[in-house]
């Protein structure tokens, strides 16, 4: 069985749930003693029924919580890159789309489809010529100046083509690999763990049977665990930068087996038909 088909990445969030599920329900019975004795006491419900039923239940609020807790990160990602704002590509300076190595790469990769690998004409380079047509007689200045700002406007609409490969790959770069099966167990496990240390710091304001050291500091210890890792995500999908290197292997490493499975099949009719 190829477990690669399957979605592992929810299944397993969606199995670790249990785990915030069953703290929240923990904490609920500390704050209320007594809460779900009337559960217990049912009698027409067998012992393996109520063990489904507080499972059940346990998979449903504590997949609620992940969920509004990715919410409410997804929401402030959303808000700071609001504040930050977009930059058009043609604002930056030095940007990493323009690094050769990457360019002749992609140009491997896409072949007559990459873009045209021109140079993209900075603000220095822009005034410098203007204040060479400007000293020209004003005879020449009107076609000159023309001439330079058709080759800024291409400059610019070459250069955003650039960076739409380049945000393609970098973020096809930062998405995890479906078949890392123990990574997709380990930020299952990380990110469940994380949110019922959330869960805990909350509810010890409320519930003073929560506030002992040796529930507060694993849940303090996870929830940092929880900023630093949503720090470093944030950090490598804004810039850009981070990822320029990866890229380069990543394209070249699928460019090297194309061009492989383009030998194969060259070489495969001459071999299982010789002469």
């Amino acid at each position: 069985m190829d477990l690669s088909k399957y979605p592992l990445e929810k299944l397993l969030y969606f199995v670790a749930g249990v785990i915030p599920g069953f703290v929240a329900l923990l904490i609920f019975q500390v704050a209320t003693p007594g809460s779900f004795d009337w559960f217990f006491s049912l009698g027409f419900l067998g012992y393996r029924t109520k063990v489904v039923l507080v499972v059940l239940t346990t998979f449903v609020v504590g997949n609620s919580m992940t969920r509004f807790l990715s919410g409410f990160f997804g929401a402030i990602g959303g808000a700071v890159g609001g504040a930050i704002g977009y930059k058009p590509p043609q604002s930056l300076e030095i940007a990493p789309w323009r690094e050769p190595k990457w360019r002749a790469a992609v140009s491997r990769l896409l072949g007559p489809d990459a873009p045209h690998d021109m140079a993209f004409m900075t603000k220095w380079f822009y005034d410098f010529n203007l204040q060479v047509i400007n000293s020209k007689p004003e005879a020449e200045r009107a076609a000159a100046l023309a001439d330079l700002n058709r080759l800024r406007i291409e400059s610019w609409k070459n250069d955003s083509e650039w960076a739409r490969w380049y945000d393609h790959y970098h973020a096809i770069v930062l998405r995890p690999s479906d078949r890392d099966v123990v990574m997709h167990v380990r930020r299952g496990l990380e990110f469940n763990l994380e949110t019922a240390a959330v869960y805990v710091l909350i509810s010890a304001w409320f519930v003073p049977a929560v506030r002992h050291w040796w529930c507060i500091l694993p849940a303090c210890l996870w929830t940092l665990d929880l900023l630093n890792n949503g720090f470093w995500e944030a950090r490598n999908v804004m810039d850009r930068w981070t990822t320029l290197s990866r890229q380069i292997t990543y394209i070249s490493e699928i460019s090297r087996h194309a061009e492989i499975g383009k030998a194969g099949g060259e070489m495969g009719p001459s071999q299982s038909a010789p002469e």
